[in-house]
């Protein structure tokens, strides 16, 4: 069963999410939370559903920004903006599941990281963010009539001046790392070798890299490696 769902925030925003359920329901949520510059319908959340919906986990994926009425925008959201936003989300179902369980992907990683987590069985994260040293080094410039960041990806994308600020401070992994919870585990891309500036500090948690795959994991056959890495980890007991 498939149902799309709009979650109010605390400032009259809306969150506009798709829930799938499985038929014979276990009572096990999972919850993904999306990149800086992804959707709740890119290809490692959309196929994750027959997936895991066919191991007994209903799935609630949802956009951190939305064209629809009163959806984000990217240029008013930050890190606090998102890790609120996943808090409402995670209040609203904490009492209609028994397990809940967050995977966040990249810049999705830092809203998990900073998010109240009382509720959460287990956090997986997936090529976390590590950061940035300088603008240059992620092709953003700062546009002092719009007093807004803009990030050169391909496309343009405008963000806040509290996003890149909280962003900044996700590069010294050392002291970010220590937000962490215990129930967390990681996974990495091989390629994108985001794992050699986590490693050092995140060698208490249960960690996976899959060696062939690139960041958003689109390599033959690494996607599913991705799904079978990551229920391996939510089965594992802590």
């Amino acid at each position: 069963m498939e149902e799309f769902l709009k979650i109010p925030t605390n400032d009259n925003h809306i969150i506009y999410g798709t829930l799938n359920s499985y038929e014979n329901k276990k009572n096990k949520l999972i919850i993904f939370v999306h990149g800086l510059s992804g959707n709740q319908h890119e290809h490692q959340y959309f196929n994750a559903v027959p997936f895991f919906c066919s191991k007994g986990f209903d799935i609630f994926r949802f956009d951190l920004y939305s064209r629809a009425k009163n959806g984000r925008q990217s240029s008013e959201s930050s890190i606090s903006t998102n890790t609120n936003d996943l808090n409402s989300v995670i209040s609203h179902f904490k009492d209609k599941f028994e397990e809940i369980y967050l995977i966040g992907h990249s810049f999705g990683c830092l809203g998990i990281i900073n998010a109240n987590l009382d509720n959460i069985k287990k956090t997986i994260y997936w090529d976390p963010t590590n950061g940035f040293k300088s603008l240059e080094d992620k092709k953003i410039s700062y546009d002092k009539n719009l007093d807004k960041y803009i990030l050169h990806w391909g496309y343009e994308l405008i963000v806040s001046k509290e996003l890149i600020e909280e962003w900044k401070e996700s590069y010294n992994l050392k002291e970010y790392s220590k937000k962490l919870k215990n129930n967390c585990c990681f996974i990495f891309s091989g390629l994108a070798q985001k794992y050699n500036t986590w490693e050092p500090y995140i060698k208490k948690y249960d960690y996976k890299i899959i060696k062939d795959a690139s960041h958003r994991f689109i390599e033959k056959g690494t996607l599913n490696k991705l799904y079978e890495e990551t229920l391996k980890l939510i089965k594992k007991q802590s």
